[in-house]
Protein backbone atom coordinates (compact mmCIF):
# COMPACT_ATOMS: atom_id res chain seq x y z
CA UNK A 1 0.00 0.00 0.00
CA UNK A 2 1.41 3.85 -0.81
CA UNK A 3 0.54 6.16 1.18
CA UNK A 4 0.88 7.18 4.49
CA UNK A 5 -0.33 5.01 8.17
CA UNK A 6 -2.73 6.87 9.42
CA UNK A 7 -3.66 4.01 12.18
CA UNK A 8 -3.16 0.87 13.33
CA UNK A 9 -6.12 -0.49 15.28
CA UNK A 10 -6.41 -4.03 17.20
CA UNK A 11 -9.11 -5.42 19.38
CA UNK A 12 -11.84 -7.13 19.81
CA UNK A 13 -15.75 -6.36 17.95
CA UNK A 14 -18.81 -7.25 16.44
CA UNK A 15 -19.78 -8.50 13.01
CA UNK A 16 -23.38 -7.68 12.33
CA UNK A 17 -24.83 -9.19 8.32
CA UNK A 18 -27.61 -5.98 7.91
CA UNK A 19 -28.87 -6.05 11.20
CA UNK A 20 -28.36 -9.81 12.30
CA UNK A 21 -25.32 -10.25 15.00
CA UNK A 22 -23.33 -13.15 13.78
CA UNK A 23 -20.37 -12.69 16.52
CA UNK A 24 -17.62 -10.92 18.35
CA UNK A 25 -14.46 -11.21 16.84
CA UNK A 26 -11.05 -10.06 16.98
CA UNK A 27 -10.07 -7.81 14.55
CA UNK A 28 -6.48 -6.02 13.26
CA UNK A 29 -7.17 -3.18 10.68
CA UNK A 30 -4.79 -0.36 9.18
CA UNK A 31 -5.70 2.69 7.97
CA UNK A 32 -3.98 4.16 4.53
CA UNK A 33 -3.98 7.78 3.47
CA UNK A 34 -3.86 7.67 -0.13
CA UNK A 35 -0.34 9.33 -1.16
CA UNK A 36 -2.21 12.30 -2.81
CA UNK A 37 -0.43 15.88 -1.90
CA UNK A 38 -3.09 17.67 -3.62
CA UNK A 39 -5.80 16.93 -1.11
CA UNK A 40 -8.79 16.64 -3.54
CA UNK A 41 -11.20 18.25 -0.79
CA UNK A 42 -11.85 14.83 0.60
CA UNK A 43 -11.45 14.36 4.24
CA UNK A 44 -8.95 11.71 5.63
CA UNK A 45 -11.91 9.42 6.44
CA UNK A 46 -13.22 9.76 3.02
CA UNK A 47 -10.51 9.39 1.16
CA UNK A 48 -8.63 6.13 3.16
CA UNK A 49 -7.79 2.88 2.34
CA UNK A 50 -8.87 0.35 5.02
CA UNK A 51 -7.74 -3.63 5.20
CA UNK A 52 -6.94 -6.20 7.50
CA UNK A 53 -7.83 -9.14 9.48
CA UNK A 54 -10.74 -10.71 11.02
CA UNK A 55 -10.65 -13.70 13.01
CA UNK A 56 -14.11 -15.68 11.31
CA UNK A 57 -13.92 -19.56 12.50
CA UNK A 58 -17.57 -20.11 12.65
CA UNK A 59 -19.34 -17.46 10.87
CA UNK A 60 -18.38 -18.07 7.07
CA UNK A 61 -21.86 -19.58 6.71
CA UNK A 62 -23.79 -17.04 8.77
CA UNK A 63 -21.94 -14.74 5.84
CA UNK A 64 -23.48 -16.85 2.69
CA UNK A 65 -26.55 -17.05 4.13
CA UNK A 66 -27.03 -13.26 5.03
CA UNK A 67 -25.36 -11.60 2.20
CA UNK A 68 -21.56 -10.74 2.10
CA UNK A 69 -22.10 -7.06 0.93
CA UNK A 70 -23.76 -6.32 4.37
CA UNK A 71 -21.36 -7.06 6.78
CA UNK A 72 -20.69 -4.48 9.67
CA UNK A 73 -17.86 -4.22 12.12
CA UNK A 74 -18.11 -2.32 14.96
CA UNK A 75 -15.12 -1.38 16.72
CA UNK A 76 -13.97 -1.71 20.44
CA UNK A 77 -13.88 2.64 20.38
CA UNK A 78 -17.46 2.40 19.12
CA UNK A 79 -16.66 3.23 14.96
CA UNK A 80 -18.59 1.18 12.56
CA UNK A 81 -16.60 -0.11 9.28
CA UNK A 82 -18.70 -1.55 6.25
CA UNK A 83 -16.67 -4.01 4.87
CA UNK A 84 -16.25 -6.95 2.61
CA UNK A 85 -14.13 -10.17 3.03
CA UNK A 86 -11.36 -10.35 0.27
CA UNK A 87 -10.07 -14.06 1.57
CA UNK A 88 -11.50 -17.46 3.67
CA UNK A 89 -8.61 -16.73 5.67
CA UNK A 90 -10.63 -13.41 6.94
CA UNK A 91 -8.87 -10.63 5.06
CA UNK A 92 -11.13 -7.80 5.12
CA UNK A 93 -11.06 -4.40 3.13
CA UNK A 94 -13.64 -1.72 4.33
CA UNK A 95 -15.85 0.06 2.20
CA UNK A 96 -16.83 2.88 4.53
CA UNK A 97 -17.19 4.46 8.14
CA UNK A 98 -20.64 4.06 9.14
CA UNK A 99 -22.33 7.13 10.59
Amino acid sequence: MTGRLLESLRGTGAVHAGEHFLRTTQYDLTVWSPDDSSGGGKTSQEASTIEGHIEIAGIGEAVVLAGADTLTLTLEDGRRLAFQLTSSAGGIAGGRWLP
